[in-house]
């Protein structure tokens, strides 16, 4: 996790000093990354002032135990003022110590690993469970992935034609191709296993999946396999239950005003964590089986729900249980992974939607670090391409003139727009105002570049 965000960091032209205890990892990263890389401990004074903390402006701590993130944190916010600080913490219990003190150890933000995947499977949930989803945070388009499904019409269709029956608005912004991505224009044609990431109102979307056979419909019988952290989460939400690190981004308040509670099925495994998960959620179902034994979906009368979440720790079984509720006709799926790279590969297997809990991190953390440019900051295809969300400056070199007549960088393109109650997806003769709030992708290299067109001149 740490060397993603490196590299992403300085993909960004942005100067990185990589701070790592093993000695094996951290000669393999001195010899893949372009930064400096110390053998050290990260709670190390020393560490901390050879790494020039004095002078930097930000600090991510992001090893495997809280404990470490949170005393280096408060080693870098007693010795070294300057640096914004951000800590990798798990428990959730910390977590919320953090919200009654302003700045808890000095640390100016917290990831929650299962927090931010929770919200991200959330926001899906809320949306259908047909895809994943991306919110911004003022913008009320949004960014869902189309498997192109076998044997469509489409396939071998320019990007021009392909849409023709389709009468609402939206936008291809990118498509997974053979382990790559493409930014199409109207002559990019379509091909067998491609996933298209398309841009638009959720009413509007909704009808694009309609006509490839996907169609919205209500969730009322939930299963979440794993009562983990995660699986503790995402109950609490579908039961109604507050938990304030859910409620702490506006896309989950706007959610909350269509909230209908769900009958809710807990599966573990574990008998004492049944025993809590009963005692905890008195509404819900709780089933203590292991889910990979064959019949428990039969046994348990499991085989008539609505939406199977698999999150529990092991990846390979939840997208194992996943694919046996898709055979067993539960007509939705969703599942946590930790290697990003599952993503793409679930999505062709038709699992409906994946969040990984590392990419998930990455995400929060490249938005914390970003958040003075950006005002949301989503990662793509391994962080190759970046979506952000902008607000315009008035004597930007962006606004007053047509969107037509700015040189953008290449693979780049503007998606979306807001103004006021308005929002749209804009074309060439577009001319952006200064306040406007506008969503664009593409490589993560050209970040600072884009940056520069929203932001007045000195």
């Amino acid at each position: 996790m740490g060397s993603q965000i490196a590299q992403q960091l300085i993909d960004d032209k942005v100067d990185v000093v990589l701070i790592e205890e093993d000695p094996e990892k951290a000669r393999i990263l001195s010899n893949r990354l372009d930064c400096t890389v110390l053998n050290q401990q990260g709670n190390s004074l020393d560490a901390l002032r050879r790494a020039g903390c004095a002078s930097a402006d930000v600090f991510v701590a992001v090893t495997g135990s809280d404990e470490v993130n949170m005393v280096a944190c408060g080693l870098v916010s007693s010795e070294f003022p300057q640096p914004r600080k951000i800590a990798r913490i798990r428990s959730i219990n910390y977590s919320e110590a953090t919200l009654s003190s302003r700045k808890f150890l000095g640390i100016d933000a917290i990831v929650n690993p299962e927090i931010e995947a929770s919200r991200e499977l959330i926001q899906s949930i809320e949306h259908g469970a047909m895809s994943d989803v991306i919110l911004f945070s003022h913008s009320e388009l949004q960014i869902r992935n189309l498997p192109v499904p076998r044997g469509a019409k489409i396939i071998g269709a320019s990007m021009k034609d392909a849409f023709l029956e389709i009468d609402v608005t939206f936008l291809v912004a990118a498509i997974y191709r053979d382990d790559n991505y493409v930014i199409p224009d109207g002559n990019t044609d379509i091909r067998e296993n491609d996933i298209l990431y398309i841009v638009g109102k959720r009413d509007g979307l909704d009808e694009v999946f309609r006509a490839f056979g996907k169609h919205r419909q209500q969730l009322d019988k939930v299963v979440i396999v794993g009562g983990g952290k995660a699986g503790i989460l995402i109950a609490e939400h579908l039961l109604g239950y507050s938990r304030n690190p859910l409620q702490d981004r506006s896309w989950l308040q706007r959610l909350k005003t269509s909230f209908r509670q769900k009958h809710v099925v807990l599966v573990e495994r574990d008998a004492r964590k049944c025993k809590n998960l009963a005692q905890r959620f008195p509404e819900a179902l709780v089933v203590n089986a292991d889910i990979s034994e064959e019949g428990v979906f039969t046994e348990e009368n499991l085989t008539n729900s609505d939406l199977v979440l698999a999150v529990t720790d092991n990846q390979e079984l939840n997208i194992v249980t996943a694919l046996s509720a898709r055979s067993l006709g539960i007509p939705r799926s969703a599942v946590l992974v930790n290697n990003t790279n599952y993503a793409a590969i679930c999505s062709r297997l038709e699992i409906d939607t994946v969040t990984s809990v590392k990419q998930a991190v990455i995400n929060s953390v490249l938005y914390n670090i970003k958040r003075s440019g950006a005002q949301s900051v989503h990662s793509l295809f391994d962080g190759r391409l970046e979506v952000l969300e902008f607000r315009v400056e008035a004597g930007s070199r962006l606004a007053g003139r047509p969107l037509r007549a700015v040189r953008f960088p290449q693979d780049t393109l503007l998606l979306a727009v807001s103004r006021g109650e308005d929002h749209w997806i804009p074309g060439g003769d577009y001319i952006p105002q200064g306040n406007d709030t506008v969503v664009i992708i593409g490589k993560r290299e050209h970040a600072d570049t884009l940056q520069a067109l929203f932001v007045a001149a000195p």
